[in-house]
């Protein structure tokens, strides 16, 4: 019998690096929480080269690199992705079962697939551009025992199958150990004895092991050496969550369908807490008398199962829709998402956090103007300054990353905020005669620094500015610069 294994290690690292291409040549790490002292959970191969580990602070490890960029994933975030993992590998298996103590962790029953797919090669081939496809690091191994699979994708990257079994015996023997996530007391209790590989755990008697070093290695052994054999478990794939509702008789009052769509919300909401599944879209498809269809769409800040904010969601939404005609039937497709039960606990409990409150507005502010009513700027390489930065669709708040704790007691100054017009401000040429009157409103010269020249451009349009900051009597810091090519001079933005 063969067993795969859809490996994606470090996968809140990974998502973090997905959603920042930009830091991929600088060191990250993954926080526990948004303190300084937070401890490190994950960190990228840069990050090790700078000395940064797991379980040391945010803030020691800002002291060893001033590059350090940080960042907390969330629970339901890992969640969702391990939901989003799954779809895309079920086209390849029918038994696939997530491991939720690894996140980025699958067996895939490959049986039979290979007279589908041509041979297991192939198979495998395909699992893995399907992993890469999504920007994911990942590695897909075939074998015969899960113990053995494992370790060796825990340092193989790409796709492999072994169908020697004494092959996969001899590779899986010289797996080091902290490539397998065990403990660092336990690897170090190991090390001490000379015990760094697969292999040579397996040499020792696990009843001494259990006795000397406690249960975490005595598990280890009983996996590694296959006693703790369980069967595949797979993960049945969630049926669509579709509610209908016949509006009899047909009626465009929106108070009305909302109040129907309420009930049948309701009635969802029962059985979806008991599933541990919470909402975070509603695809809406308005049956209209003789005039088709029509379909409107909200998305939740969070998972959720609070019915009066996603009614409130949809009065918003359909609050700018004129409808033309009377609705005579009502079809809701819910989009789910795999919540912890301690999460639902709290959002009928506890009052939310400020955070939440914020990426409720934004919800509201996005099913009341559109999608791309809300956007935040983010930085981007580009050498004139109006192109440095663009603007991105936000869906939730997130806290600023804690600055390094300082190293002596002076206080820091206070930062400054360069704002950039969105497109410069044309200034008259300078005068030789009377030169306070050159920027109006904003008063004389008081000083000038610069210039700092910039050229680009030459695969376009080439461009050569030179900048300054600009000290005005009235205690303004203007930035202008002289574009060389026009022979103009331009406003390009304050400094507060």
């Amino acid at each position: 019998m063969m067993i795969a294994c859809a490996d994606v290690p470090a996968l809140a690292l990974q998502l973090v690096l997905r959603a920042h291409p930009d830091w991929r040549d600088d060191p990250v790490v993954v926080v526990e929480d948004d303190r300084a002292f937070a401890p490190i959970v994950w960190v990228n191969r840069v990050a090790r080269a700078h000395a940064i580990q797991r379980g040391m602070s945010f803030a020691q490890a800002k002291a060893l690199s001033a590059k350090l960029h940080a960042e907390v994933v969330a629970e339901h975030e890992i969640e969702s992705a391990i939901d989003a993992l799954f779809d895309q590998l079920l086209p390849f298996s029918p038994g696939i079962e997530p491991v939720l103590a690894e996140p980025g962790l699958f067996w895939l029953d490959p049986r039979g697939l290979d007279t589908l797919f041509g041979d297991l090669e192939r198979w495998a081939a395909q699992v893995h551009d399907c992993l890469t496809r999504e920007r994911y690091v990942a590695s897909v191994v075939v074998g015969h025992r899960r113990p053995n699979v494992f370790a060796i994708a825990r340092v193989r990257s790409g796709a492999l199958v072994v169908r020697d079994p004494e092959e996969e015996q001899r590779l899986s023997g010289r797996v080091a150990l902290d490539r397998l996530g065990i403990g660092p007391r336990l690897q170090s209790d190991l090390a001490l004895l000379g015990i760094t590989r697969v292999g040579e755990l397996l040499g020792l008697p696990v009843a001494q092991l259990r006795i000397r070093y406690g249960e975490e290695a005595a598990r280890l052994h009983d996996f590694l050496s296959g006693r703790a054999f369980t069967p595949l478990m797979p993960r049945a794939p969630a049926p669509p969550s579709v509610v209908e509702l016949e509006v009899e008789p047909p009626d465009d009052d929106h108070n009305r369908i909302l109040f129907g769509l309420k009930t049948v919300l309701h009635r969802s909401v029962v059985r979806l807490r008991a599933e541990h599944q919470g909402i975070t879209a509603l695809d809406i498809e308005l049956q209209l008398e003789r005039l088709g269809r029509r379909r409107e769409r909200i998305e939740a800040a969070a998972p959720s199962l609070d019915v009066p904010q996603l009614i409130e969601l949809l009065r918003l939404r359909l609050a700018n829709v004129a409808l033309p005609a009377r609705v005579e039937h009502i079809r809701m497709l819910i989009e789910l998402a795999r919540v912890h039960p301690r999460q639902l606990a709290i959002e009928h409990g506890k009052k939310p956090r400020d955070l939440e409150a914020a990426s409720r507005a934004i919800a509201r502010l996005r099913a009341s103007l559109g999608p791309d009513a809300v956007t935040c700027a983010r930085l981007r390489e580009a050498y004139l300054p109006e192109g440095g930065y663009h603007y991105e669709p936000i869906r939730e708040i997130r806290l600023p990353r804690a600055p390094a704790v300082p190293t002596s007691r002076a206080p820091a100054p206070w930062p400054l905020v360069r704002r950039v017009f969105r497109t410069p401000v044309g200034l008259p040429s300078m005068p030789t005669h009377e030169p306070e009157t050159w920027l109006g409103p904003h008063g004389a010269v008081v000083a000038m620094f610069g210039p700092y020249r910039i050229a680009g451009g030459w695969w376009t349009r080439r461009r050569e500015r030179d900048y300054h900051f600009v000290e005005t009597q009235q205690g303004e810091l203007l930035w202008i610069y002289y574009d060389r090519t026009l022979r103009r001079w331009f406003l390009q933005g304050l400094v507060d």
